[in-house]
């Protein structure tokens, strides 16, 4: 079965919603959380296929800008339960970074050194600001980036970058469960090397839909947790 970029989008968000919806209503069930961790990487891969593809960089930024501050406040209240929280920035700060990450391997192709540079810098800044993943989002776009059409390439540094990723944590003291979990991540190269370079179905609202589709999932969420109508909530 070979999938175009938008069955690839369509599966990348159904995951997440998996993800999500596991965390807010049903949080001791891993299976959700395993779900979950495939969406990261598909929406890193389709964030470099929009970098390669795009008329408008700055456009693109300034998209993915807007919705990571419009998904501040719902997903602070979704994962911590309050409006604010430094603890962790929404997973498109990182897909922000990751963009920068490859604007300055494009654009500093022939200076190796600064690229490498800048590149590191922004893994540290990712880091500090605490964007979900931290540095992962741009190892893994930069893996993409590289890679190119050589599917082994591709496949071999994601593998490589996600398997260092849960030694990372693991090292850290992250509990063995989690690590058991992050380890699902690599079930996305599966549609990863099923890609065959189309589109697919395109369509100006669907195009907002999926852009939309990050902030207004986590309100949704919010409020079903909220309202306690879905199960185990509504028999507490």
């Amino acid at each position: 079965m070979r999938l175009s970029s938008f069955s690839l989008r369509l599966l990348a968000l159904l995951c997440m919603l998996v993800d999500h919806t596991g965390l807010a209503l049903f949080p001791s069930v891993d299976a959700f959380r395993c779900v979950g961790r495939v969406a990261f990487p598909l929406y890193c891969f389709l964030l470099t296929q929009g970098y390669l593809h795009t008329r408008d960089l700055r456009a693109y930024a300034r998209r993915l800008l807007l919705l990571a501050f419009l998904s501040e406040i719902p997903f602070d209240l979704l994962i911590f339960g309050t409006s604010a929280s430094a603890v962790e920035q929404n997973v498109l700060f990182s897909l922000l970074f990751a963009l920068l990450a490859l604007y300055a391997a494009d654009s500093l192709r022939g200076r190796p050194l600064s690229a490498f540079l800048v590149i590191l810098t922004l893994c540290m800044g990712a880091m500090v600001a605490r964007v979900s993943f931290g540095w992962v989002g741009i190892a893994l776009c930069l893996c993409f980036y590289y890679a190119g059409n050589h599917r082994l390439y591709m496949a071999a540094g994601t593998a490589a970058t996600l398997l260092f990723y849960s030694l990372s944590l693991l090292l850290s003291g992250v509990a063995r469960s989690w690590v058991l979990v992050s380890l699902c991540s690599l079930l996305s190269l599966i549609p990863l090397l099923c890609y065959n370079g189309r589109r697919g179905y395109r369509h100006p609202v669907l195009t907002a839909l999926f852009y939309a589709a990050y902030p207004l999932h986590l309100i949704l969420l919010c409020i079903v947790r909220a309202m306690r109508i879905i199960p185990p909530y509504f028999l507490h």
